[in-house]
């Protein structure tokens, strides 16, 4: 019993088994590996932590700003 069946046309099609998913599957497990998984963790936690800190330091500038307008004097 196929897993899937593609159409070509509304009357024909072509039936894919597990055999043909299998070399699939075997590529793409095979560029997968710990380091690679590492890798791309680290480097999302990095961007993250990048991302907060300029948000983070916008934030106060645009604080720091106003209040100097609002005060006519310039603290940090």
């Amino acid at each position: 019993m196929p897993l899937m069946t593609i159409a070509n046309d509304a009357a024909t099609g072509t039936a894919i088994g597990a055999e043909a998913w299998k070399s699939v599957l075997t590529a793409m497990t095979s560029q997968i590996s710990v380091t690679t998984v590492v890798g791309v963790l680290a480097s999302v936690v990095g961007a993250a932590i990048a991302l907060v800190f300029m948000w983070w330091g916008v934030r106060k500038l645009a604080r720091t700003l106003m209040a100097a307008f609002r005060s006519g004097k310039l603290r940090f």
